[in-house]
């Protein structure tokens, strides 16, 4: 039997999730599956919620609808006509379950314990319909200070205008603000399923961050020295060789005017998350 699964997110992408999953992978008895793996099963799992819900709301009408069946009578559209009973919700569950079978078979057919998966970026609403669904989940959430996580999307050619910028801050703020009550709260409060990582403290503070973290998960024997090694890019060389030609492109800088717009989003939630840090310190130097 494998042990808790792993789900590593963040509040937005650029925020640390590779560095995690290569840490889990370089672990003696892990391994973190990608962002293919990672989404399909949080799609997965929301599409179950959201029909789970459908299912008893439309509980009424079903009975109503196999009453008529039982009694014969089939002269009405019965369009909306589901499995009888508890069967739908059985039907959903289990297909997550399956799946998530399916992932603990595959991890222990490459000689590990435990699997995580990587999805760069999920609101916590989604993390806690993931971890309904399956129940032994473990959440690793990173987040990073704002003007950094733009300035590497910047870097990636995200922002063709000023409303991609925008969007990218508005995301930022909404998927922090479940960081920011926990750290109101001194992380008293932090659901067990959850263990939060500052990106800035796990570089500055690998060790000790390794440590929490095999605390949580149960993973084992993590190698820091792969954070040596920066990569925030995957280019093969050719469509032939699929060795990456580049797997790191430094961040740009910010124009006073993005910094600006980000400080007019982001300011005070920055302030709340990193006091040390201000948008003065990332305002071009010339």
């Amino acid at each position: 039997m494998t042990a808790n699964p792993i789900l590593v997110s963040s509040p937005t992408p650029r925020s640390g999730t590779t560095l995690v999953q290569r840490l889990i992978t370089s672990s003696d008895n892990g391994i973190c599956y990608g962002e293919f793996c990672g989404r399909r099963i949080v799609e997965l799992c929301e599409f179950a919620h959201k029909e789970l819900v459908a299912v008893q709301n439309n509980r009424e009408r079903q009975e109503y609808e196999w009453d008529n069946i039982f009694q014969g009578n089939h002269d009405y559209w019965m369009v909306g006509l589901d499995l009888p009973g508890e069967f739908p919700g059985h039907a959903l569950v289990g297909a997550v379950q399956f799946y998530k079978q399916n992932y603990d078979e595959a991890t222990r057919a490459i000689d590990k314990e435990i699997w995580a998966a990587k999805v760069p970026k999920i609101a916590f609403r989604d993390v806690v319909k993931t971890s309904d669904l399956i129940s032994d989940l473990k959440c690793i959430y990173i987040y990073r200070n704002i003007y950094d996580v733009i300035k590497s999307q910047k870097t990636r050619g995200w922002f063709e205008r000023e409303s991609d910028l925008v969007k990218a801050c508005e995301e930022w703020l909404a998927n922090t603000e479940v960081i920011a009550a926990l750290k109101r709260a001194a992380f008293q409060n932090q659901p067990t399923m959850l263990h939060v990582v500052q990106y800035e403290d796990l570089t500055e503070n690998l060790q000790d961050n390794i440590e929490q973290i095999e605390a949580f998960t149960g993973l084992s024997g993590i190698k820091p020295e792969v954070a040596d090694t920066k990569v925030n890019t995957w280019k093969p060389t050719s469509r032939e060789n699929l060795e990456p030609r580049v797997s790191y492109e430094a961040p740009q800088g910010l124009a006073r005017h993005e910094c600006e717009l980000i400080d007019k989003i982001c300011g005070e939630r920055m302030r709340e998350l990193y006091p040390e840090l201000s948008m003065e310190d990332f305002l071009p130097k010339n």
